[in-house]
């Protein structure tokens, strides 16, 4: 008996074709609503510096009509060439910034969690998920995927594979004319993607992986199935290289990868990632199982086939890399809602104790949500967490070089760039390459010759963790506090 977790059946006559209307609203309100949610606090709670350096990026886009770009921001590679994974991403957020400042970047940040919330939306209804279902899934994977939804290219990047892979699916059926319309749609889709973020390779990689599972379990069906695969497959890796990097989209996308894996976490193997990356993994792992289930109950569904070698994939990807587990998490969230709506929860005693405290869960966390939502509203488009305070930033002298933390980079950059600052380093890896940042490291360590490199390339500030060493060997070398906060002090040289 197919129950669902939270919306009851309708009950009552229903004028012919009212019901599927309202079931496909139900469905896609119930798939926005937690991403809505979680949109609202992220837009107040900014924690990644790569927001901050993305603003001033697309101003260069647009100001030199160009994605290759003469870097501007730092000390270590100036002027050194260098072209943006998230150029079109990057444009937009100037945009947003250019007009409305920081409510722009909280609304930009909205939005792009809204991003995923419609692909969810969009994949719940070609497997026809239950609303309640998706609600409450939904709700509890935000638990773990809440911290990867920010303001980044990547929540844009979640939705747009949730979407490729469906229309992979829908794609699988078509002949003819609607198979050539199409193919041209993922073709476009993915063409618009990668120049949102060139993680649109990961569409290419998922759908592939999809279809070679159904493929093989449909083995007797080949001749059918196997032209609008390589029809859509070729649709969407032809769109890949519908960028300004043109056929050097691979080879960027792996150098931001080996710049990134000493460094950033998300980046990680997954027996070197954080705390938070090895839950996601896990989570993850269980929506594959979910996925597996689901489609054990309906062995015919094509999405559900595709659906389970896309997640897969993507789940052995984060094993390298864990920034994977979070896509595969995302993916898999409409499919175990799938399988949560097709349960009879009713069953056994258990199932209804279980059922009952997911709904509850829910609950908190979305009242949780709406909470944080407005007590972080007055601090919309700031960064939080352990990074620099606005007052610390601007306290920096017009024209400084400074040697800063990685985190704090992007947003020494948008407060003080036209100021003359520049900073060490940011979240632009594949710019700075692993040799710049391991360097940039050894001087924040206080390693030997610390000092003397700092005077050589005229580096007068200091903006770091107080329980940095080279702070401490700073101080002893008579350098002057200019101003502190909670995470961050800003020392200046002698004479500066």
């Amino acid at each position: 008996m197919s129950t669902n977790l939270l919306v009851p059946d309708a009950r009552g006559p229903a004028r012919p074709g009212a019901l599927p209307r309202r079931s496909g609203r139900l469905r896609v309100g119930a798939a926005v609503l937690p991403f809505l949610l979680v949109g609202l606090v992220r837009s107040g709670l900014f924690r990644e510096g790569d927001t901050f350096w993305a603003v001033p990026t697309g101003a260069q886009v647009v100001a030199a009509r160009s994605v290759s770009l003469p870097d501007a921001f730092s000390w270590t590679i100036p002027g050194q060439l260098w072209h943006p994974n998230s150029w079109l991403y990057d444009v937009l957020l100037h945009l947003a910034d250019a007009s409305a400042g920081r409510a722009g970047l909280a609304v930009a940040a909205f939005l792009g969690v809204l991003v995923t919330g419609w692909g969810v939306a969009v994949a719940g209804s070609t497997l026809r998920a239950g609303a309640g279902a998706t609600l409450v899934v939904g709700l509890l994977g935000s638990l773990v995927l809440a911290p990867w939804l920010s303001a980044r290219p990547q929540v844009v990047s979640y939705g747009l594979l949730l979407v490729t892979l469906t229309l992979t699916v829908r794609l699988v059926d078509r002949r003819g004319r609607r198979l050539v319309v199409g193919a041209l749609g993922l073709f476009g889709l993915s063409a618009l993607w990668v120049n949102l973020h060139l993680a649109a390779l990961s569409g290419v990689i998922a759908a592939t992986a999809g279809l070679v599972v159904l493929l093989v379990v449909r083995r007797q069906e080949w001749r059918r199935l196997l032209p609008p695969s390589v029809l859509a497959v070729g649709a969407t890796a032809l769109g890949c290289a519908c960028s300004p990097l043109g056929g050097s989209v691979l080879t960027s996308a792996l150098a931001t990868r080996d710049a990134s894996t000493e460094f950033v976490a998300e980046w990680a193997p997954l027996w070197r990632a954080t705390a938070l990356c090895q839950l996601t993994w896990g989570v993850a792992a269980l929506g594959l199982a979910l996925t597996l289930l689901a489609w054990r109950r309906a062995p015919q569904s094509t999405a559900l086939a595709v659906w389970s070698g896309g997640v897969a994939v993507l789940l052995v990807l984060g094993v390298g890399a864990a920034r994977f587990s979070a896509m595969a998490l995302v993916l898999a969230l409409p499919a175990a809602a799938v399988w949560a709506a097709g349960t009879d929860w009713s069953a056994h005693p258990r199932l209804g104790t279980v059922r009952f405290l997911a709904r509850g869960v829910a609950a908190a966390l979305a009242a949780i949500y709406l909470a944080l939502a407005v007590v972080h509203l007055p601090d919309a488009g700031e960064p939080s967490g352990a990074i620099a305070s606005r007052a610390t930033v601007e306290a920096v002298p017009a024209g400084c070089r400074v040697l800063n933390e990685y985190d704090d980079g992007g947003w020494i950059t948008y407060l003080r760039g036209d100021d003359g600052v520049l900073v060490a380093q940011d979240g632009r890896n594949d710019a700075y390459g692993a040799d710049v940042l391991v360097r940039v490291q050894g001087l924040i360590d206080g390693a030997p010759g610390t000092f003397t490199y700092l005077a050589q390339h005229d580096v007068g500030c200091l903006l770091l963790a107080p329980d940095r060493p080279v702070v401490a060997q700073a101080r002893a070398a008579g350098w002057t506090q200019l101003a502190a906060d909670h995470d961050r002090v800003l020392l200046v040289a002698p004479g500066s």
